[in-house]
């Protein structure tokens, strides 16, 4: 199981690691170059002032050198070492403490000297520096100085040797107290994750507490976003629109629910009703027969709006099967139209229909068929008796509109955003036998499960248009 606060814990821990890893390394490896550098520094005094004792006097070269100036190339433990060489490899002094042995000769110059790691001839780890000069005159008048490039007739090269032990404790002694400081530091730092973290993410864990209190009854609550830390201010803001949708969904299942007992009552209601009178009265035969069929009008009903709400719940669920196809709208409105035309002429409408024949449009005819069944018999049902009724579909550009409109003596602007709820009905005048108000609510749900719009407005006083729109084409 993941855990958020193991993971800012471990991957905290692990960058400060690598951080004072890389810190002390650094930090190690200058350290040693600065020390070093001083060791050479030293190391290159010693030799200058060898250069300056050296000096060329009646073409001889000469090296004044005196014990007691620099003792330590005299004493008997470890000592220092030097070794001076004329140009042509001759060797011109040595200290007493090489006893005759030979150190390596490499060259520099004064500017830039060389300098480089050894064995010293009494076993230890040295360091070494070499440098290449010109001897000075001894008779040379004031201020006159003469180069010490190589490649001279007295080119003299000089190479002093000193010993690393006090080098290498010393950088040894600095890497175990950097060793230990990043010991210390990084437990510290442990110790302070360890503690930071847990207060840091204690918001967060308030937080999952909250939301773990609420449920279906307590969907009113809303999560305060101002005593919240800045980061989580977004995720409350999200919980309190998802607390939003899914009261305001919660709510519509009820009032649905609340709407199918109602629909449901009155036709049981009626069942028990004409069951009764049928149980009490059985030698009435007209009767009896009257009774089974409004029995079976009732059922027909109720098997309609279970149809319905069936249809609805599998199209919302995305589960309608789509099979597009060319359609041709004219012939497809004239098919749906053919079974209403009986009830609309007793009706008195003043129906027309106006279609281009050859307006094509890719879709599913049956969905289709079923959007436009359920335009057509509300449009029917609802429009008043001697009213208008007109059908047109136009296409422009890649998309298409067909139009529903009639007549009503009852609608208003302000019910327009009702029309698509589910059994809603304006007043006791809408109700029938053939619909339960969910015609529309259908339609509009597949219509968008054919990537299609269902909209409706009224362009006049009472009239109502249902508008379908959608693409000629789907890719």
């Amino acid at each position: 199981m993941k855990s958020i606060r193991r993971h800012l814990v471990l991957r905290l821990l692990i960058g400060m690691v690598v951080l004072l890893g890389l810190t002390s390394v650094a930090l190690y490896w200058y350290s040693r170059a600065f020390l070093i550098a001083e060791f050479d520094a030293g190391l290159r005094s010693k030799a200058l002032a060898l250069v300056t004792l050296t000096e060329e006097r009646a073409g001889k070269i000469e090296l004044n050198f005196a014990d007691e100036f620099m003792p330590e190339f005299e004493r008997g433990e470890r000592p220092d070492y030097f070794q001076v060489w004329l140009a042509g490899g001759k060797t011109l002094e040595r200290s007493r403490s090489l006893k005759g042995a030979d150190l390596p000769r490499r060259t520099g110059t004064v500017v830039h000297p060389v300098y480089w790691d050894l064995q010293l001839p009494d076993g230890r780890e040295g360091r070494a520096v070499g440098i290449q000069f010109a001897a000075q005159r001894g008779d040379r008048p004031a201020g006159v100085t003469y180069s010490s490039a190589a490649g001279s007739g007295a080119d003299v090269t000089v190479v002093v040797a000193h010993g690393r032990a006090g080098l290498a404790h010393t950088l040894a002694v600095f890497l175990i107290a950097l060793k230990l400081f990043g010991l210390v530091l990084l437990a510290a730092i442990a110790g302070l994750v360890m503690i930071v973290v847990p207060r840091g993410l204690a918001s967060l864990g308030a937080l999952g507490e909250r939301a773990a209190l609420i449920n279906a009854s307590s969907l009113q609550e809303r999560f305060d976003t101002d005593g919240m830390p800045q980061e989580l201010r977004p995720i409350c803001g999200r919980l309190n629109d998802l607390l939003a949708r899914l009261e305001d969904a919660f709510q519509r299942e009820r009032r649905i629910s609340a709407d199918i007992a109602h629909e449901l009552r009155t036709p049981l209601a009626e069942l028990r009703t004409l069951t009764e009178v049928a149980l009490k009265w059985p030698e009435d035969e007209k009767g009896t027969t009257a009774a089974f069929e409004n029995v079976l009008a009732i059922v027909a009903k109720m098997e309609s709006m279970m149809t319905a709400l069936l249809a609805l719940a599998r199209s919302e669920e995305g589960k309608v099967p789509v099979r597009h196809e060319p359609v041709n709208v004219a012939k497809l409105v004239a098919d749906t139209w053919s079974p209403l035309d009986k009830a609309a002429k007793l009706k008195r409408l003043d129906f027309s229909v106006k279609i281009a024949p050859t307006l094509n449009l890719h879709s599913d005819p049956t969905l289709l068929r079923h959007v436009l069944s359920n335009l057509f018999s509300n449009a029917v049902e609802y429009a008043p008796p001697g009213g208008s009724l007109r059908i047109e579909a136009t296409s422009g550009g890649a998309d298409f509109q067909l139009s529903v409109q009639n007549s009503t003596d009852h609608l208003q602007p302000h019910d327009l955003p009702h029309l698509f709820e589910r059994f809603w009905r304006k007043d006791a005048a809408r109700t029938s036998v053939g619909h339960g108000g969910l015609g529309l609510t259908v339609a509009q749900s597949i219509a968008g499960v054919l990537g299609m719009d269902l909209t409706a407005e009224m362009p006049a006083s009472q009239t109502l248009r249902i508008l379908l729109r959608g693409p000629l084409r789907h890719l």
